[in-house]
């Protein structure tokens, strides 16, 4: 109890300075990523994205962009630079960020502080040269880390390692958006379609908040959105609306990860060589962008524009069309081997959705019904739950990023719909398991769950050899050469276990007199047996103390009635065909 204690508060107390690295390498990579941004974008395409409000954002904006024409070459050569510096240096800095973080959660593959500050520098020049892509996975990356850095810096367990390593995924999650509860529930539910990291939870909240705190202290603690969506009025009209936007939602997650996965699958078959596949990749993007700014960098500013009902520049054909090409350019971005994240493209996928559906409502029953902020969040909500299988972290993080608190009630309607619509068979995260029992870094805990839930009855062979004592230990050699076993239950007349014979009995017998020793002269007398309502973990610990290989399985211990006999290769033939070794 006191050791346990003891590996409880030491996890916690190390929390703390991975939340600190994290939120520092959060502040340092926003700060990356506006230079990266002005200097591509702002310079060579003469395109300043607008802003959120928690990044300086004004709420007035006036469109432009001088060179059009220069985005896809400019995407282009972000994607060229990442390609070099992902192939020479770090393969692992590549595509999304949360995926190799759990990736590396599941199967213990290294992070190295090396490839989060690659991750940091080719996400900010993926970003910043008008990539479609998210800050969530390059600081999940990062954050992973950091946790997993400080685990091997003061030699924990491998079990402990990964507690960190979740903690600084939900760090560096909760510093980057600027919501540190969310942080702490996403560094326990990221892993699983339908499961928790219960261990994480409570290290993933310390490490986020102190993450929070530290990154703010730069970059400031405002939400990085502003809304005032007004409270819901409940009424039938507003209801149908948000089903419907469940229903809309889960198709359009649905679409984004066939897109993704199928980009994805052709850049790998592509015969090109890898430093070009981003390139390329980048190339195709910037056509998109070319044809929508909401497919330039991450569009956060057009967001919180939408939250506000400015449609100014964006009419409700050119929101529609938006979707698919977001869609395709942040895919062509990632599929290729750019380097961020899917969860900020996810978002503006949503708030599109939300908000292309808020012009449609309004339009259709002739007036303002639907608060457009609203439908933008809850269109946020929506798609990425449906896409990502996070619902609880992601209606939090969504609600910290806007305070918007009063649309959780239509925020749970819709992600509900759509969550189930969508299903659970495939997510962005492509390494994401159903549970942990699917977990390779659980194989040793489900061993353990399948030995205590399985009986010998289900195990054990009923058919069973046995021998009479007054047998000769000749015949039994014989008996276990023919059916290559390694031991026989010798029993009396009413087929009462009254010994064991083995091959290492039989081998203490000199050859020459082996017809005329009895078994009841060399076995073992009143063998341990087990019973058949035993669990599997009961009979393990039971061979490992007494270094048997194999137990008669008696009704029970008065009578001692054989009914079976249960051995190591049972056991592991059982859970060989559970598929856990």
């Amino acid at each position: 109890m006191i050791k346990e204690i003891y590996e409880i508060r030491k996890l916690l107390l190390l929390s703390i300075p991975v939340g600190i690295a994290s939120g520092l390498m959060a502040a340092a990579f926003l700060f990356s990523l506006d230079l990266s941004t002005s200097f591509f974008l702002g310079k060579f395409v003469g395109y300043h994205p607008p802003k959120p409000f928690g990044e300086g954002g004004t709420g007035t904006y006036a469109f432009f962009i001088s060179h059009r024409f220069l985005i896809p070459f400019v995407t282009a050569l972000g994607g060229l630079i990442v390609g070099v510096l992902v192939y020479f240096l770090a393969p692992e800095a590549a595509g999304v960020g949360t995926d190799v973080a759990i990736k590396a959660f599941h199967y213990g593959l290294p992070i190295g502080i090396r490839s989060s500050i690659l991750k940091l520098i080719t996400s900010a020049i993926t970003i910043g040269t008008g990539g479609s892509s998210g800050r969530e996975g390059p600081m999940a990356l990062i954050g992973a880390g950091v946790g997993r850095w400080f685990g091997e810096l003061f030699k924990l367990t491998n079990e402990e390692r990964n507690i960190l390593l979740a903690a600084g995924l939900g760090a560096g999650i909760g510093a980057v958006f600027r919501a540190p509860f969310a942080g702490g529930i996403l560094s326990a539910e990221v892993f699983y379609k339908e499961d928790f990291e219960v261990e994480a939870l409570i290290p993933g909240f310390v490490s986020s908040i102190v993450a929070y705190l530290v990154a703010g202290w730069f970059v400031g603690y405002e939400p990085l959105f502003k809304t005032s969506v007004s409270f819901p009025k409940f009424s039938a009209e507003e209801i149908s609306g948000f089903i419907v936007l469940g229903i809309v939602s889960a198709f359009v997650a649905k679409f984004m990860i066939f897109v993704f996965y199928r980009i994805k699958s052709a850049f790998r078959e592509l015969r090109i060589h890898p430093v070009l596949k981003p390139a390329l990749g980048g190339f195709l993007a910037g056509l998109c962008g070319v044809i929508t700014p909401l497919a330039i960098g991450n569009s956060y500013g057009w967001i919180q524009m939408f939250m506000e009902g400015n449609f100014l520049y964006l009419s409700l054909p050119f929101l529609i069309l938006s979707v698919p090409l977001v869609i395709l350019s942040f895919s062509l971005v990632l599929g290729s081997g750019g380097s961020g994240g899917v969860f900020g493209p996810s978002l503006v996928v949503g708030g599109i959705t939300g908000a292309a559906l808020s012009s449609i409502f309004n339009d259709l029953l002739g007036g303002r019904v639907f608060d457009p902020g609203m439908m933008t969040i809850v269109g946020m909500i929506s798609v990425f739950t449906a896409a990502a299988s996070a619902p609880l972290s992601t209606i939090v993080l969504v609600s910290e990023m806007t305070r918007g608190y009063d649309i959780l009630p239509y925020a749970l309607l819709s992600l509900t719909i759509a969550h189930n619509l969508a299903g659970f068979e495939r997510t962005l995260f492509e390494y994401q398991l159903l549970n942990r029992l699917e977990s390779p870094f659980h194989r040793d805990e489900l061993k353990v769950f399948i030995l205590k839930s399985a009986k010998v009855r289900d195990v054990m062979t009923k058919k069973v050899i046995t021998l009479p004592p007054t047998a000769s230990v000749i015949e039994a050699k014989e008996i276990m050469a023919k059916n290559f076993i390694a031991g026989i239950p010798i029993v009396d007349e009413k087929k009462r276990v009254i010994g064991i014979v083995t091959t290492s009995d039989i081998l203490k017998v000199e050859p020459e007199k082996m017809k005329e020793v009895k078994v009841k002269e060399i076995m073992t007398p009143k063998p341990v047996c087990v019973l058949p309502d035993w669990n599997l973990l009961e009979v393990m610990k039971l061979f490992a103390n007494y270094g048997y290989g194999r137990a008669p399985v008696v009704s029970d211990f008065e009578t001692m009635k054989l009914v079976g006999i249960i051995s190591r290769s049972d056991i592991a033939r059982y859970l060989i065909k559970r598929n856990v070794i």
